[in-house]
């Protein structure tokens, strides 16, 4: 088996609800806010503007059972994989390694109405980061999730219903 591109975070705390809180505040306090707690804003290599809300940590790093096409819970408990790689999102917006296929996408959200999504494939680890495009063109696009996908889900929701905009090589 290859190293992955990026490493992956490894918290330890004594009970499952603590080490939750700790990778929240990871998230935190490197997405969210920064150390005056100002709102961070990232840029993509495209320079598109994107930030992320707090509320999206539990959306982002649960697992959930059909969570777009049932009652929108997240009813599988955390997803400790998913959270190892949380450092990984800035990595692939900046597209410091790898291949990166950027898509844009229209669907459905949980309330039907029509999304549009700009989503990031980082080929070389079947990573994948989603984030919803603004409404408006002068506002920042919103942090949805973060995925390690597997090659058939990227081959049939990403490929075959999305748009290829751009390959970049990081580095």
């Amino acid at each position: 088996m290859t190293d992955s591109l990026w490493p992956k975070l490894r918290l330890k705390a004594d009970t499952e609800e603590n080490l939750i809180e700790a990778y929240r505040q990871v998230y935190l306090d490197t997405y969210v806010y920064d150390e005056q707690g100002n709102r961070r804003v990232f840029t993509d290599w495209t320079g598109a503007s994107i930030i992320f809300a707090a509320g999206a940590f539990d959306h982002a790093f649960s697992k959930a059972k059909n969570y777009r096409l049932g009652t929108c819970v997240h009813d599988g408990g955390f997803d400790h994989e998913r959270a190892r790689r949380i450092l990984w999102i800035a990595e692939v917006l900046a597209a410091s390694a790898g291949t990166i296929h950027r898509y844009t996408q229209s669907k459905k959200d949980s309330r039907g109405r029509d999304r549009k999504r700009r989503t990031y494939v980082v080929v070389d680890e079947s990573y994948v980061v989603v984030l919803d495009d603004p409404r408006k063109p002068d506002k920042p696009f919103t942090f949805v999730t973060a995925i390690a996908a597997n090659p058939s889900y990227v081959q049939t929701e990403i490929k075959q219903k999305a748009f290829l905009v751009e390959v970049k090589k990081g580095g």
